[in-house]
């Protein structure tokens, strides 16, 4: 988990994605942190990754649906949260040829006073069903 800064609005009061060199700036300090648990911290943008692999591809899939639903079942509890971005990559490892899943999510936790009255969907429908919502 990296802060990458706090939470800013545009004028008419929308969240606003942190700059690209913001975000860079919250990977390359990921690297040197050494815990593994995402933290929801009020007011700010965060960045996790979370990593898993697998002997075939399904078993990565599995696994990385696993860690996808108990990320997204203890951010959704939280009052604020917010997924503004989440990416997928997918790889061989050369040593072992393994099959690695690799999630990048860029999340907010609002303050009080800006969370929005009402979520429509949750940002992780589907998940839970079996199917993924997300569009990478």
């Amino acid at each position: 988990m990296a802060v990458v800064n706090t939470c800013a609005y545009d004028a008419q009061g929308r969240l606003m994605r942190p700059s690209d060199s913001e975000v860079r700036r919250a990977r390359f300090a990921r690297d040197f942190d050494t815990g593994e648990r995402p933290t929801f911290d009020r007011g700010s943008v965060h960045f996790f990754t979370m990593s898993t692999s697998g002997r075939t591809a399904e078993q990565a899939h599995e696994r990385a649906r696993e860690m996808l639903g108990r990320f997204f079942e203890r951010a959704e509890s939280v009052a604020g949260y917010r997924r503004l971005e989440m990416r997928r990559r997918q790889g061989v490892m050369p040593c072992n040829r393994n099959v690695s899943i690799t999630y990048e999510i860029l999340y907010a936790v609002e303050d009080g006073h800006r969370v929005r009255a009402h979520i429509p969907e949750s940002p992780n429908a589907g998940y839970r069903r079996g199917h993924s919502a997300a569009a990478f």
